[in-house]
């Protein structure tokens, strides 16, 4: 066989393989369920804890926040509902369960954390409370 067989060969096997993978997760588990990738939970954790740091520095020794950065915290706030969201929403299941018991809680806590952001005048305090959630949470694994 010629090395140029083996390579294509070699490439029908592993894409048959990595199918096959997918047919089989998709024929085991429910319709509800959720794959999650470990780069998937790892790349959404990373991004959200940027935008924990990020409301932290702005909040942080502030005595008043302009309303510019007021626009920020809210649009870290709606992109970190996105994250959780591709993380679990509702009633679907995943393959974390870790992440299964506590996304709702943590959306919740986002929601309720733009909801007093956006009211008038501001309030920061829930804002500035999620990065402490986020701590509790994680060292109880």
């Amino acid at each position: 066989m010629t090395r140029g067989v083996k390579s294509v060969l070699v490439a029908v096997v592993l894409t048959a393989v990595v199918t096959g993978c997918a047919l089989v997760r998709k024929a085991t588990y429910p319709p509800d369920f959720v794959y999650l990738e470990k780069t998937q939970v790892v790349g959404a954790m990373a991004e959200l804890n940027v935008d924990l740091w990020r409301i932290d520095d702005i909040i942080a020794g502030s005595e008043t926040i302009l309303p510019y950065k007021r626009e920020e915290i809210i649009g870290i706030l709606r992109h970190m509902e996105t994250v959780a969201n591709r993380l679990g929403a509702g009633p679907r299941t995943t393959n974390h369960l870790f992440i299964d018991d506590n996304i709702d809680a943590f959306k919740e806590q986002v929601l309720e954390a733009l909801r007093f952001v956006e009211k008038e005048p501001p309030n920061y305090y829930f804002a500035g409370r999620l990065s402490g959630g986020c701590m509790a949470c994680h060292q109880r694994r």
